[in-house]
């Protein structure tokens, strides 16, 4: 990845967290206090193909129980160390605690993944492309996602790391997601490198979903503790 590059995406993540997070302290948005614990897997399979797999239980504090739950299996090509292409399904449920309503959602998605070391410093960029099937929903909804990470070596084991994620709506619907601005979510914490290819970051998010106007807005304060395992070299 070459300096245009690099300087696009901290341009990005200028851009993201000036425009997107201010209004999250906003009087008409709805708190929730939430812990988020996502674990990742990677495998290699063959070559440059390689296994992926996510899960992510999501407990509200106001519900006191999961209110979300996430199964994202996938497969990446990886192009080169620093840049990998993805494709894989996604599964949701959502849990309502006001009618014991659950929602499923079924999603597709397609992502590019890429890296790049500066001194101490690592810079990560992704981008995210994803056909949402909803419950009760007519219709495929497109969404884009955009992410910045930049990541910070304290010493071999140990970093801090700040990133900023915006997602976009490409489509509306009737009855479903609206065109635009979905969400932002920006995110603190430090890092641990357990082993060589292990490590934990546990840090807090601010999750901003931007609602069909000013007074059905949510904003998500999230307590992380995200685990990635390499299961082998």
């Amino acid at each position: 990845m070459k300096a245009p590059f690099l300087r696009c995406l901290l341009y990005f993540s200028i851009v993201l967290a000036n425009t997107c997070l201010p209004q999250a302290a906003g009087a008409n948005a709805e708190h929730d206090f939430q812990l988020w614990t996502p674990v990742t897997l990677d495998e290699p399979i063959r070559g440059k193909l390689r296994g992926y797999f996510e899960v992510v239980p999501r407990i509200g504090y106001n519900a006191s129980q999961i209110s979300q739950l996430l199964v994202r299996p996938g497969l990446e090509y990886r192009y080169k160390p620093n840049l990998g292409f993805f494709a894989g399904y996604l599964w949701q449920t959502n849990y309502s605690n006001q009618n014991s309503q659950v929602v499923h959602e079924n999603r597709i998605w397609q992502q590019v993944l890429g890296s790049r070391d500066i001194k101490r410093f690592t810079l990560i960029g992704r981008g995210r492309l994803e056909q949402r099937f909803l419950g009760g929903v007519n219709g495929c909804s497109n969404r884009l996602r955009g992410l910045v990470k930049l990541n910070y070596n304290v010493h071999k084991r140990l970093y801090v790391t700040a990133q900023d994620e915006l997602f976009i709506n490409l489509n509306s619907l009737d009855g479903g997601p609206e065109g635009g601005i979905d969400q932002n979510r920006c995110f603190f914490g430090v890092g641990v490198r357990v082993k060589k290819r292990n490590r934990v970051e546990i840090g807090y998010q601010l999750q901003y979903v931007n609602g069909t106007d000013n007074f059905d807005d949510q904003a998500n304060h999230a307590i992380v503790i995200q685990s990635f395992v390499g299961l082998r070299d």
